[in-house]
């Protein structure tokens, strides 16, 4: 056994263009190809990708390269003003009421 001990530690903080610290699930805008992309920190993965999860839309993350990410900042609100998805709706009431026949009382 070695007289010494050795550990190596890793600390990454990732910060916004104006020196914030960003933790994962914070809401932030970034700078993407000319866009403004509103959503949530997730991390930097292992290759070195800033991963976001989307605000609206699905909950698949979305990787971006570091050097593509002109700007980034914290976002204290953001509100998504959308109409009720009505298909769903018409859905959901279907499902509700598909099975009243299956349910009525029988008829004597």
């Amino acid at each position: 056994m070695a007289g010494i001990g050795v550990q190596e530690i890793k600390k990454v903080e990732i910060t916004t263009t104006d020196g914030q610290k960003i933790k994962e699930g914070e809401l932030i805008v970034i700078g993407v190809k000319g866009q403004d992309v509103v959503c949530r920190f997730a991390e930097l993965d292992k290759g070195g990708y800033f991963v976001t999860v989307p605000v609206v839309g699905g909950p698949e993350p979305v990787k971006y390269r570091v050097n593509s990410i002109t700007f980034c900042y914290k976002v204290k609100t953001f509100q998504v003003d959308k109409k009720p998805d009505t298909a769903a709706g018409a859905a959901k009431n279907a499902a509700d009421h598909a099975d009243q026949d299956t349910l009525a009382p029988a008829a004597l």
